[in-house]
């Protein structure tokens, strides 16, 4: 079984959304804390590297919960 492909926008949409949210916290609070001069690099670097780690793992989450279902559904189907 696999997710239709709305289902999967809304997933990716909501954590590139989130993430880029936690990012731009995060490179705001450490570019205060270091009292850099610009702090739109800092910023989008976060921003970057979060939403690339978040968007690998819900890459990796949705294929294994599709496979798991799709197992599931067999196993369901030989008893």
């Amino acid at each position: 079984m696999r997710f239709s492909n709305k289902t999967r926008i809304f997933i990716y949409t909501s954590v590139i959304l989130l993430s880029s949210y936690i990012g731009y916290l995060l490179g705001n609070t450490f570019c205060i804390i270091s009292d850099e001069g610009s702090c739109l690099t800092s910023v989008l670097t976060y921003v970057g590297v979060i939403n690339v780690f978040n968007l690998i793992g819900v890459f990796i989450l949705v294929n294994l919960s599709e496979k798991s279902i799709t197992e599931w559904n067999q196993n369901l189907e030989e008893e």
